[in-house]
């Protein structure tokens, strides 16, 4: 295994964090305000989508990471997937958004095909992708590094899609209230899925480049044995999720951390909009986030080089339960920089936690390959991949149910007093719910820092 150069690392960090977390953030901040208040579907059906297509994720994620630590190819093993798969990415991110004009049942067989299409070709290159972090370097400081880059480039992903994302909104809509005021249309939409689609494949192809010194078929080849690959190898691959408590119990973890950041940042327009009274603190919201992210990140940075992974996440965890307390029991709407800033730290904790949530998946697939003598890099990160989207699909299935029952008005001017104070709640009180949920299964978690570094010693040991 070469070591990794500078430019590699950043070349694949920064490109596959900017397109992973690119795809992701502009289904979780948009689409269910796209399909509701923009496309004219029924909330509780656009939440049946997105459950439907987690469904389906439960067989094609583990397929994925089985196929993907079997792979062999000229471009290499987890890097050809990143690489082929990336403008197929971007196609149906476009699709997402292209708004035909259809009408009654075919709107919404549509959008189920295009959603479902889209969750199962950003699997075949988001899986490989998070392979590649621990395929690249056995070194567990490079490889928290590495993660750390990669969760970065995400939080400021997270800047690009929320400001940028209303910025082509507003400018490329082309309807208008009576007072001169855009009103967000399908046009805007539009252009919002091709210029995305578009960044999501380039960033594809950069993480590629920077993969290609450390998977390649030079390397393959320099393996022990070729693995030949048949379909009960595959499914034997895909059965080792199943042998490790430490990886059930970070999918459990990372289940109810997204399943926070689905229903934060599902309604984050509309709670800006029609709680606080301006759409526009969106984007001023996204910058606090990007600020309060940053010195999170350094927070972690320090924690696990003292603590662990473990220690770290659950600090994360009370950090953000306590933020959520607070801003609780102060709210008050006429204060809007103060409710933005609080609530910048409760998504910045958050998003440290999922930070955390990757680093520990490298060393789950450390153990699984310690008990079984498999590289099992793909699986575990297909496990974490799929959590992570089932969380965000549960979280949309809850919204739309709850926006139902708070009598929420798609695209209306405003809102009765009960949805805002549904709004309200939904907003502060799910990630205090979501981070309990994360500690119990904590609780089950057996991969303390000592034990990590036992197991990476006898692997390093195996591998001379």
């Amino acid at each position: 295994m070469k070591k990794l150069r500078t430019t590699d690392r950043l070349a694949y960090a920064i490109g596959g964090g900017f397109s992973s977390n690119l795809g992701f953030y502009v289904m979780l901040i948009f689409f269910i305000t796209f399909a509701t208040d923009v496309y004219g579907i029924n909330p509780v059906t656009v939440g049946v989508i997105t459950l439907v297509s987690r469904l389906i994720d439960t067989f094609t994620d583990p397929l994925i990471g089985a196929i993907g630590d079997r792979t062999r190819t000229r471009f290499g093993k987890y890097r050809f997937w990143a690489l082929t798969s990336a403008p197929f990415v971007g196609i149906t991110t476009w699709m997402v958004f292209a708004s035909p004009e259809l009408s009654g049942i075919t709107k919404i067989i549509y959008m189920y095909a295009a959603y479902i299409l889209y969750s199962i070709i950003s699997t075949a290159a988001n899986i490989p992708y998070h392979s590649l972090t621990a395929y690249l370097t056995n070194d567990v400081k490079e490889r928290s590094n590495i993660v750390l880059i990669k969760q970065f480039t995400g939080l400021l992903t997270q800047f690009v899609v929320s400001a940028g994302g209303v910025y082509i909104l507003e400018s490329y809509s082309h309807s208008h209230d009576s007072a001169g005021r855009v009103i967000i249309d399908t046009s805007g939409y539009q252009v919002l899925g091709i210029v995305f689609g578009l960044l999501i494949t380039l960033g594809f192809w950069v993480c590629a480049w920077g993969a290609r010194n450390n998977d390649s078929l030079e390397r393959l080849e320099q393996e022990s044995t070729p693995e030949k690959t048949s379909t009960k190898d595959i499914f034997s691959q895909m059965t080792l999720a199943f042998k490790s408590r430490s990886l059930i119990s970070l999918a459990v973890m990372s289940i109810a951390n997204t399943l926070v950041l689905a229903m934060s940042s599902g309604i984050t327009v509309q709670f800006f909009t029609y709680v606080l009274g301006n759409a526009s603190y969106v984007k001023t919201s996204a910058l606090f986030n990007v600020c309060f992210g940053a010195a999170a990140y350094l927070l972690v940075k320090i924690l696990v080089t003292l603590y662990g992974n473990k220690k770290s996440f659950i600090y994360m965890c009370v950090l953000t339960i306590l933020s959520s307390l607070v801003l609780y029991f102060t709210f008050t709407a006429s204060a809007p920089l103060y409710v933005m800033i609080v609530l910048g730290l409760i998504m910045c904790f958050t998003q440290a936690a999922s930070l955390l949530t990757w680093m520990m998946v490298t060393d789950c697939a450390d153990e699984i390959q310690w008990r079984t003598r498999k590289n099992a890099a793909g699986i575990a990160s297909s496990t974490l991949t799929f959590s992570n989207k089932f969380g965000s699909a549960i979280g949309a299935f809850i919204l739309g149910y709850t926006l139902n029952a708070i009598n929420y008005a798609p695209g209306a001017t405003s809102q009765s007093a009960e949805t805002i104070s549904g709004l309200v709640f939904l907003m502060i009180i799910t990630p205090i719910i979501g981070k309990v949920i994360a500690l119990l299964s904590m609780y089950f978690y057996p991969l303390s820092n000592s034990y990590h570094q036992q197991i990476v010693a006898e692997l390093n040991k195996e591998m001379k």
